[in-house]
């Protein structure tokens, strides 16, 4: 039998045995070409082993039924060691685990959550931390996360400020449209497209269920907005007044 894949840098302390079995179950098993396209797709930020979505959930379902999966009190040790490995089909994986114990968030959580937000940053982990993470966690705790969010406004991290932007997109119920604003105003001058991206997004998420508000926010902040975040916001409005 061969030697399994070792977590790269020296680790601090052993791999915990789902990641382990992570790493047997992804190692040697990708495409060589698809390595290549994902990886020019991404703009050359990370590596790939070549696993599209389809082969990596086949490559680990096993590791994913009820017997196996990890128990929530190891999510952030294993999604940290995860995020180390140098391939993003590692930190995917990651972020398949925490989707299966959303529910099971709690507010500390949020500053762990944070830290993988500003590791290895890219649209592809943090859209997804920011609304199925920090937003499930808002959802449930607004209070305690009101206060983390309004902090990450002005973080001079661009990707806290898209968290803070965006972590509302799939709530149910009644939006904080107060927060939403709070979040966008200090940053719709920014040249940063996934900012004027986040905006749009935002506000189109928001004419869901206040199609008037995000209009006439749109028509107060017309010359501030960028006419990408005005088409996005406008974007599924009948009147579609961009």
């Amino acid at each position: 039998m061969s030697t399994p894949p070792q977590k790269p840098n020296n680790p601090k302390q052993p791999l915990h045995p789902w990641v382990q079995e992570v790493l047997w179950a992804l190692d040697g098993n990708g495409v060589p070409g698809d390595a290549v396209a994902m990886t020019a797709y991404m703009k050359g930020h990370f590596p790939f082993l070549g696993l599209k979505r389809p082969l990596r959930d086949v490559l680990t379902k096993p590791l994913f039924q009820r017997e196996t999966l990890p128990t929530r009190d190891a999510l952030e040790l294993i999604c940290s060691q995860l995020w180390e490995l140098p391939e993003r089909e590692y930190q995917m994986v990651a972020l398949d685990l925490i989707r299966r114990h959303e529910r099971r968030l709690v507010p500390n959580d949020a500053q762990w959550l944070a830290a993988l937000i500003c590791t290895k940053s890219w649209w592809d982990t943090v859209d997804f931390l920011a609304t199925h993470g920090i937003g499930t966690l808002y959802q449930k705790y607004p209070d305690p996360l009101r206060p983390l969010i309004q902090e990450w406004i002005s973080s001079p991290n661009m990707w806290l400020n898209r968290t803070a932007i965006i972590a509302q997109v799939f709530r149910k119920g009644d939006l904080d449209l107060n927060l939403m604003t709070d979040a966008i105003v200090p940053h719709m001058d920014s040249r940063e497209f996934f900012l004027r991206k986040a905006i749009g997004w935002a506000l189109r998420a928001a004419s869901a269920t206040n199609p008037m508000w995000v209009q006439q926010f749109v028509d107060e902040n017309r010359f501030a907005l960028s006419g990408l975040s005005i088409r996005e916001a406008l974007r599924n409005l009948p009147s579609r007044q961009g």
